[in-house]
């Protein structure tokens, strides 16, 4: 591994901003049918897949230079 990443750390734990809304969003979760389940887990996964594209690209740009 590169030495520039010798320190580097990842926290996995959620800010208490982070969590309060991960509270909000539980509740919500609740009230809605399977179907708004279903969708909203696709949309999600989706969207962390875009995430993950550009955070890749990202990375392979800032090697490429």
């Amino acid at each position: 591994m590169d030495a520039n990443f010798s320190n580097f750390h990842l926290n996995l734990d959620l800010s208490l901003e982070q969590q309060l809304r991960m509270s909000i969003f539980q509740k919500s979760v609740r009230e809605m049918n399977l179907e708004e389940v279903c969708s909203l887990l696709l949309d999600a996964s989706k969207l962390l897949m875009i995430k993950d594209n550009i955070i890749k690209g990202l990375i392979e740009q800032d090697l490429a230079q």
